[in-house]
């Protein structure tokens, strides 16, 4: 018998032709071209890797499906916008750029999802043998990789970028870039997320920002976790917590929700707009940040109707700084410098009172400690003081001793 030999057709243009026979027994010729439009359907063979026998399909340039596919794929990007997203884009300053560099693109031209990815932990568990491990089971992921290394470069790597755009007439639902929507279904966790201990046996988490990737040498530390710029437009708040987003209060009762839960010593820092060694905003104004070891030393600050609350760590007041809506004398603390007192002053202003109030509570001292000078010397005074006595505690060498200060009237002291 005769073998016939055909040279090997490494790639097809879509005109070939074969010649396929039906149920029927019918012959039919078909063009290459035409059996991509044909729906492939491949069971599963129950295998990953394709030594281990799976069905490994391969593309080796682009891929456009749903409306991308109206797309012509060609090199300049604003040429024929046919695809819905492309003519949307080329229609604004930025350009049709997305279609035009995807190598896979999905649009959908129902107005579903674009593209769904999933993955289960129980497959993972049911397949360690044939995988070799027990994987991570991600529904999505994707790398963007920055190995350019000429200087300069406009390349920049992204491992996911999104836009979510709103137009002109929309204003009846929200628009958002991205959701990551924590589902707990298995009730509350085995233990307890802390910054010490961030990550717990049965714990929910909206979004993790981890550094370093899990490699074990050549990393070194990344620059910021979030960062929150403006793209030719500004954001109106950075972060904003919804009434009820946190557990312990819905915003309106008196119960409270940690909102940022740092560990000791982490805090909120200031940068100053100053430059300094070509770099603006190196320098820092301000911080705010914790040092208290135990709880039995913490102290807290509170805002409230009454003022300014100042509390330690089980909420009892320490000190409170009163409010006042039409304030015309101010009050200010001041250190020393030099040979300048630190002390107490009075800022009067426009009509305000020069005056500064210390009281006591009922039957309550005033307390002194000084340098005692000059003591049992008579006063030159023989007359009883118009106003009586002021009650005062004075240190007298290490002890409290119970006093009295005289208050006579200015023409008893002499104008």
């Amino acid at each position: 018998m005769n073998v016939l030999s055909y040279d090997l057709l490494v790639t097809l243009s879509g005109a070939e032709s074969i010649f396929a026979v039906d149920a029927s027994g019918k012959s039919r010729r078909i063009l290459t071209g035409s059996i991509s439009g044909t729906a492939a359907s491949f069971p599963s063979s129950g295998n990953f890797y394709a030594d281990k026998g799976a069905t490994v399909g391969r593309y080796g340039d682009r891929l456009f499906v749903g409306g991308a596919a109206a797309n012509d794929g060609k090199s300049d990007r604003d040429d024929t916008p046919t695809d819905w997203l492309t003519a949307a884009m080329a229609a604004t300053s930025i350009g049709g750029w997305a279609v035009w560099r995807a190598t896979m693109a999905a649009l959908s031209t129902v107005g579903a999802s674009g593209f769904v990815g999933g993955s289960r932990t129980s497959d993972a568990v049911a397949n360690t043998t044939a995988l070799g491990s027990t994987p991570s089971s991600i529904g999505v992921s994707a790398w963007g990789i920055a190995d350019s290394t000429s200087n300069p470069t406009a390349a920049t790597a992204y491992g996911f970028y999104g836009e979510a755009w709103r137009l002109t007439g929309v204003n009846y639902q929200p628009t958002f870039v991205a959701e990551f929507d924590a589902v707990n279904l298995g009730g509350a966790a085995s233990g307890q997320t802390t910054p010490y201990h961030p990550n717990t046996g049965g714990g929910v988490y909206g979004l993790q920002l981890a550094s370093g990737g899990g490699q074990t040498s050549g990393v070194s530390d990344s620059e910021a976790a979030i960062t929150i710029v403006n793209n030719n437009a500004a954001w109106k708040a950075g972060i904003v917590f919804g009434a009820t987003a946190l557990t312990g209060t819905d915003g309106a009762d008196s119960g409270y929700g940690s909102a940022i839960m740092m560990a000791m010593r982490q805090g909120l820092s200031w940068a100053t707009p100053e430059t300094v060694q070509n770099v603006q905003g190196a320098n820092t104004g301000a911080m705010i940040w914790s040092s208290v070891t135990t709880a039995a030393n913490g102290q807290r600050i509170e805002f409230n109707d009454n003022g300014l609350l100042f509390e330690n760590g089980s909420g009892n007041l320490l000190f409170a700084i009163a409010p006042n809506a039409a304030p015309n004398a101010t009050l200010q603390i001041q250190a020393g410098s030099a040979q300048q007192a630190a002390g107490l002053y009075v800022n009067g202003g426009n009509d305000g009172s020069a005056n500064m109030l210390l009281s006591c509570a009922s039957g309550g001292n005033f307390m002194f400690d000084g340098a005692m000078v000059a003591a049992n010397t008579s006063v030159p005074f023989t007359a009883a003081p118009a106003y009586g006595w002021l009650q005062a505690g004075v240190l007298v060498g290490g002890v409290w001793q119970q006093g009295r200060i005289p208050v006579f009237s200015a023409t008893q002291a002499g104008g």
